[in-house]
């Protein structure tokens, strides 16, 4: 999802703005793409973040408790493309 983002969809920043299109980067990217597809991308990057099984705070002598587990980060991508925005 990263490279159609960065590949496909890259654009200039004064070619977006006169055309009024907003644009986003992918994580860990240097190129600005349609904001849309680098949400896409990034939310992509962090399911797979989250799929590890990540679980702070775990306790191996608390059978069963996985606290400290944060929720799913989807929303992140989108806070991402709005600060790029502003």
């Amino acid at each position: 999802m990263r490279d159609e983002a960065t590949i496909n969809y890259s654009l200039n920043r004064d070619i977006a703005a006169a055309s009024n299109i907003k644009l986003s980067k992918a994580i860990g990217s240097k190129v600005w793409s349609h904001a849309e597809k680098a949400i896409a991308a990034n939310v992509s990057a962090v399911r797979e973040w989250d799929s590890n099984g990540t679980v702070f705070g775990y306790n191996a002598l608390r059978k069963g408790k996985n606290a400290g587990e944060f929720g799913h980060n989807d929303f992140y991508p989108v806070v991402i493309a709005g600060c790029h925005n502003n």
